[in-house]
């Protein structure tokens, strides 16, 4: 029995990968980033979630989006179209923008065509909040970035926007295991442009 238990108990024989060292370090610099965005949003009374969110209103062109994602027209969006722009619940939504409303923050209006769709967008106050954040933000990011030149900047971010693709195709197709597997041909030509910077 005690066997049996120590067995059971052995932890699998890992290996270092780098697809692997990539995902977990990708989840510690997510906490950090958290940590760095509660210190920069707190400037105008607000947690990092409430702020990506007022962001996400506000339309800041900084976020990703999917070339299939909800088209934005004007000012304003509707929170079922946050949640599937950011990959969350609407509840998640619904609750951080109860919270901006509450605030003041964040106006919602009844769409004409549809009552139940509320049309979300930022009040002169929310504008105010975000322009609080801002310099902080910048000298947050520029800091951050610090020991990487443009050229190293601009290659990680097409790096990372190739995993995000790769992330909602996966969603897309209902999860690990379903996607289809991308061509070896298109990794290694992606591959080549991202060395290559360009």
């Amino acid at each position: 029995m005690v066997k049996a238990l120590n067995h059971m108990a052995t932890a699998p024989p890992f290996t270092r990968t780098i697809e692997d060292s990539v995902v977990l370090m990708l989840f510690d610099i997510a906490n950090e980033l958290g940590k760095l965005g509660d210190g920069v949003s707190a400037r105008a009374g607000l947690t990092t979630q409430q702020w990506l969110m007022l962001l996400q209103i506000a339309g800041d062109p900084n976020f990703a989006a999917p070339s299939d994602g909800p088209a934005r027209r004007g000012p304003g969006i509707m929170a079922s179209d946050i949640a599937r722009l950011r990959g969350v619940s609407r509840a998640n939504v619904s609750t951080l923008v109860s919270q901006l409303l509450k605030k003041g923050l964040v106006s919602q209006a009844e769409q004409p065509d549809d009552r139940r769709r509320k049309h979300l967008a930022v009040t002169d106050a929310g504008r105010e909040a975000l322009a609080d954040i801002e310099s902080a933000r910048h000298a947050a990011n520029q800091n951050l970035f610090a020991s990487l030149v443009p050229a190293e900047r601009r290659q990680l971010l097409r790096a990372l926007r190739a995993l995000l693709e790769r992330l909602w195709l996966v969603d897309r197709s209902g999860g690990v295991g379903r996607a289809p597997a991308q061509p070896a041909r298109a990794t290694r030509s992606r591959a080549s442009r991202i060395s290559a910077g360009g």
